[in-house]
């Protein structure tokens, strides 16, 4: 009888490690964060070796729970369940995603300066310089639309011992793929900027690198149709400058020559983004632009009118006033 009960304790005791045992080892991981993808069509891996297979493809700014990490990979669940791994460099912590939330909602009160496409695979980083955390990708030949520009420390150089260079950065918006919206500064010399097609001849010519452009009024051709007028704004291409721009330029179409003129030059600028451009639907109206300009004396506000195709400056210590007063005519 004390051996059946004794057969039966150890029996009941080795059932309950066996069951003890399994439930360890296979009990879910505790969480240990959570992350956001910073890339779109990221590869879950089922494990880290040299044989292993995608077991899906994340989108960009898919929510992760993190339950492990191996070297420079993370294990994650997504929304749905599935496990696998990914690099953790592929990755945003839930502060950097909450901050891409701010600044995309920041930017849509925000006007494109000009439009254009990325010239190679360009990272899109939350603030301007390359320690800036990197919160989206964007593929060769996207289209972009700028929205401001900034300016961050090159990396360091190891050789001489001059002043740290500087970089322009760019702040884009872009829709790289269906349903998809991405804000974010790229670095300026991966972005092709666009001008319409007979313009960059001119701006060429006059060493002036376009940051924005904008259509004015328009005339009509009877050989070419409608030709529309533009402001372009621009500089000779110095990196690192406090300014955005240092040209401007207002050029209207000839009926009788057909061909683009300058109808407006200002050199000598220290402009900053934004421009605003106003073109009532009423063309007995003016023409009206304005923006911040840093001169000697002081930051300022220049604004312009445009009738037909005379383009006439303001003064500018009443610049904001009239502006003001001209937008809401």
């Amino acid at each position: 009888m004390v051996r059946r009960v004794l057969f039966a304790l150890v029996l009941v005791l080795l059932v309950g490690l066996v069951a003890g045992a399994w439930w360890w080892w296979h009990k879910p991981p505790t969480p240990k964060g959570e992350a956001y993808t910073c890339l779109e069509n990221i590869p879950l891996w089922s494990g880290v070796g040299q044989v292993r297979q995608p077991i899906a493809h994340l989108a960009w700014g898919q929510e992760l729970t993190i339950l492990n990490r191996y070297s420079d990979y993370v294990e994650v669940r997504t929304p749905k369940g599935l496990v696998g791994w990914v690099r953790e460099r592929r990755l945003m912590t839930p502060g950097v995603w909450h901050d891409t939330g701010l600044l995309a909602a920041r930017i849509r009160q925000m006007t494109t300066q000009s439009s254009g496409q990325t010239a190679v695979l360009s990272n899109l980083r939350l603030d301007p310089g390359i320690k800036s955390p990197r919160i989206g990708q964007l593929l060769p030949h996207t289209p972009v639309e700028i929205l401001a520009r900034g300016v961050a420390a090159a990396p360091a150089n190891t050789v001489g011992s001059g002043e740290p260079r500087k970089q322009d950065w760019l702040l884009v918006r872009a829709r790289p793929g269906k349903g998809i919206q991405m804000a974010g500064w790229v670095l300026a010399e991966f972005i092709n900027i666009h001008l319409p097609a007979s313009l960059p001849a001119y701006t060429s010519s006059e060493g002036l690198e376009p940051i924005a452009c904008f259509p004015l009024r328009s005339v009509n051709d009877p050989a070419f149709g409608r030709e529309a007028y533009y402001l372009v704004a621009g500089s000779n291409g110095v990196e690192g400058s406090a300014c955005d721009f240092t040209m401007l330029r207002v050029y209207t179409w000839s009926v009788l020559h057909r061909r683009y003129e300058t109808a407006f030059v200002q050199n000598n600028l220290c402009g900053k983004l934004p421009i605003d451009v106003s073109v009532p639907s009423d063309p007995r109206r003016d023409v009206t632009f304005h923006f911040r300009n840093l001169a000697p004396s002081g930051k300022q506000t220049l604004a312009y009118t445009m009738r037909y195709t005379m383009v006439r400056a303001l003064p500018a210590q009443s610049a904001t006033t009239t502006a003001t007063a001209a937008l809401t005519r």
